[in-house]
């Protein structure tokens, strides 16, 4: 796509240097992007009047692009645009395209596309509750997808198609209890429970959650593994997806007990989740494309546990995922030892962090 737009070429350019200069602990070529990206908002903006329409792959690429170039290293382009604004705008583009219904399989581009901004949108709606709803729990429903996609796992998600539905769901409780959940000091509110509908609904998540944890539901999807790979490297990449998606499962169970069903911390489930996602970290190898990847679930158990031990392998892999260059990764350790010294819920604190 990038060899045959000009556009997707420029930011991709500008995203490889704005990560490589990370991970050499180099500055920024900030004049050298400047020049690459100065010409994508005006040619966006032209296709968008000359073709309002049509949106074509290659314009939501672009977009979708400049969201994940502003989480992964902010303050890139020189128009300050929140990557929540980039989102926004891919959703609105989206939905004007028919929603991800009509971004199926068939279409391979379409489809990679749809992933892609499935993992920015539910992840990013669940960061916080100054972020937008994702575009709709019922477009990533598992009641869309086709029955052998339900429990595969998507390698580039690291979780099912089941997963990502559950996750938006999540997301739009929480956002309708945090009102009534936490005061206007920052705290939980003592005695808050959710209406019976929440909970009605909550309980139903809860089951396709647990049925996401059985091993005979789920079926590794990902056929990109180099055939030069050894066997010993093919065992690593499916130990790796499954605990993947296994830690998103249990992350997914936290925000639904916490933020949703109002269980206080120490609850024996909450507890039972967390040390489920400490312990699974030991089946993902560091330096791994799978540990660049768990930011959400370290998050969420690192929030809830109060076991010493657990806080310090949870910032150590964290510590450890700052090696890849991305700049959210410190303010996420930042946020989750502000966490710690205050007592105070993430919820209060958090200030634009995007937890994946």
């Amino acid at each position: 796509m990038a060899v045959g737009d000009e556009n997707i070429m420029h930011l991709l350019l500008a995203y490889s240097a704005a990560h490589r200069a990370r991970m050499l602990n180099h500055p920024e070529p900030s004049n050298r992007i400047a020049v690459w990206v100065q010409d994508v908002f005006p040619k966006l903006r032209q296709s968008l009047i000359e073709n309002p329409n049509h949106i074509s792959d290659n314009t939501l690429a672009a977009v979708i692009m400049m969201a994940s170039l502003e989480i992964i290293s902010s303050g890139t382009f020189e128009v300050p645009i929140s990557w929540q604004s980039h989102l926004t705008m891919a959703r609105q583009m989206i939905v004007a395209r028919g929603g991800p219904r009509g971004m199926g399989r068939q279409d391979r581009v379409a489809y990679f596309l749809s992933r892609w901004f499935a993992y920015l949108d539910v992840l990013g709606s669940l960061s916080g509750n100054k972020n937008d709803m994702p575009l709709g729990s019922a477009y990533w429903s598992s009641q869309n997808a086709v029955a052998d996609e339900d429990f595969e796992i998507d390698c580039l998600m690291g979780f099912t198609t089941r997963c990502v539905g559950s996750l938006a769901r999540i997301s739009e409780l929480a956002k309708m209890c945090e009102p009534q959940r936490i005061d206007d000091a920052g705290n939980v509110r003592a005695g808050w429970i959710p209406s019976p509908a929440v909970v009605q609904q909550a309980v139903l998540i809860r089951r396709e959650l647990e049925e996401g944890l059985l091993e005979r539901n789920i079926r590794k999807g990902c056929n990109h593994r180099s055939f030069a790979s050894t066997e010993s490297e093919g065992a690593w990449d499916a130990t790796e997806i499954y605990a993947t998606n296994e830690m998103f499962h249990w992350a997914g169970l936290i925000h639904l007990y916490r933020r949703v069903l109002g269980k206080p911390a120490n609850d024996i489930e909450v507890q039972n989740a967390v040390r489920e996602i400490v312990g699974l970290l030991c089946k993902i190898r560091r330096g791994s494309t799978a540990e660049a990847c768990l930011m959400f679930p370290m998050f969420a158990a690192g929030c809830d546990t109060e076991d010493q031990g657990q806080r310090e392998k949870i910032m150590e892999r964290l510590t450890s995922v700052e090696g890849f260059g991305m700049t959210h990764t410190p303010k996420i350790a930042v946020l989750l030892q502000s966490v710690w010294d205050t007592g105070k819920p993430w919820e209060s604190l958090v200030s634009g962090e995007f937890f994946g």
